[in-house]
């Protein structure tokens, strides 16, 4: 049987979010471009036999929450303090409902903004990023997700 590394951020949830790990997450995708967390319906779903809400929003925030970790924990060495990470505000559009299983894509920032972030982070021990995430299914956009998110020291 072969081998499935669990990445770390997937790990972090479960073990400190244990609303993530009632809902199922899994980290689908993690690359230069996306953050892509999933979660199965069968654990998120409401009265109506689609996505819950409040579990759709959950996902997209967890997502955001996710580039901004892996973000800090790519920057962490030994000499760096430990960060914290919260969210300051968001808003969620919801456009459709979702039927299947649940599945949030949050875009890594572009580079001029993630520069400004840690320059500010350095500069005053303080910053905010802000993140795009939507909820798909198949090829459709079921939620459009913003937020803000505050790292501290």
């Amino acid at each position: 049987m072969k081998s499935v590394k669990v990445p770390a951020f997937e790990l972090f949830l479960h073990e400190m979010i244990p609303l993530a790990k009632s809902m199922g997450v899994t980290v689908e995708v993690s690359d230069e471009q996306n953050l892509v967390l999933a979660a199965p319906k069968e654990q998120n779903k409401n009265s109506l036999n689609t996505a819950f809400g409040g579990s759709l929003v959950a996902l997209a925030t967890l997502a955001g929450y996710g580039v901004v970790w892996e973000l800090m924990r790519s920057e962490n060495d030994a000499h760096k303090a430990e960060w914290r990470i919260v969210v300051k505000d968001s808003a969620a559009s919801y456009r459709r409902p979702v039927l299947g299983d649940l599945r949030a894509i949050c875009e890594r920032p572009a580079k001029a903004a993630i520069e400004e972030f840690k320059a500010a982070l350095a500069r005053y021990g303080k910053a905010k990023l802000q993140v795009r995430a939507r909820v798909v299914e198949g090829e459709s956009t079921a939620v459009d997700f913003k937020a803000a998110f505050v790292v501290t020291r």
